[in-house]
């Protein structure tokens, strides 16, 4: 009875991780209604300056600094520089922002339960901002872009973390079934002893009573010997 309450209870969260998968997914729908590019101003290597920011929930560091790097690097060559914690694109080419090449600057910051992504244009005259109407939109959709990208990070890493859950739970499964054959197989091992036991007990009897035989046979033959031996020389 245990090993088929455990079987059910394995096999229905089994059933809820399946169930599961569809619902990561389907997050991708909603999140942009938490998606919203803000404007701040941040240090920078080169001085305090207007930066395109996002919020990144429940994104790890280093996932957001990848997805930074492949937005980036598709547009030129990006340098790291490791004291000042920020990365640059000296001379990216993004049609859509500049005609010209321009220099972007970016880094990350760490929070509680999520990862702020910080963007900087500069143009060689002034780093861009909301003012400059006709570059904002192109500036806001590569910052979508990236989140989107952190995003699916995210649930491809959620996703992953549930896949091995249920590799457990399919383990566990694979365990109780081998569980459950192998009491079968006890059982069926027990029947045999208990009919070899059943037959070795009316082997058992016969041979009790063919033992109180030979033994009264021998009793018998003890009492004529006794007699035997009693009436030595009576006759005389």
């Amino acid at each position: 009875m245990t090993v088929h309450l455990s079987l059910n209870c394995i096999i229905n969260k089994i059933k809820i991780m399946k169930t599961l998968y569809t619902l990561l997914f389907s997050i991708l729908i909603s999140v942009s209604l938490d998606a919203q590019v803000f404007e701040s101003k941040q240090d920078l290597s080169v001085g305090t300056q207007n930066a395109f920011a996002m919020d990144h929930p429940d994104a790890e560091k280093k996932m957001v600094e990848d997805a930074l790097d492949d937005a980036i690097k598709a547009y030129g060559k990006v340098k790291r520089n490791r004291k000042a914690k920020e990365w640059n694109c000296a001379e990216c080419k993004i049609p859509t922002i500049s005609s010209s090449p321009i220099s972007i600057s970016y880094k990350v910051e760490e929070g509680k339960g999520q990862v702020t992504s910080y963007l900087f244009f500069d143009n060689g005259t002034e780093f861009l901002s909301s003012d400059n109407s006709d570059k904002a939109a192109a500036i806001e959709k590569l910052n979508m872009d990236i989140f989107y990208d952190v995003k699916k990070r995210v649930i491809s890493k959620e996703l992953e973390n549930e896949e091995e859950g249920l590799k457990d739970f399919n383990k566990d499964l694979s365990k109780l079934e081998k569980k459950n054959k192998d009491l079968h197989n006890d059982i069926e091992d027990y029947k045999e002893k208990i009919r070899k036991a059943e037959k070795e007990i009316e082997q058992n009897l016969q041979s009790q009573e063919d033992k109180k035989i030979e033994i009264e046979q021998q009793k018998n033959k003890v009492t004529g010997i006794t007699d035997k031996l009693n009436n030595v020389g009576r006759g005389k």
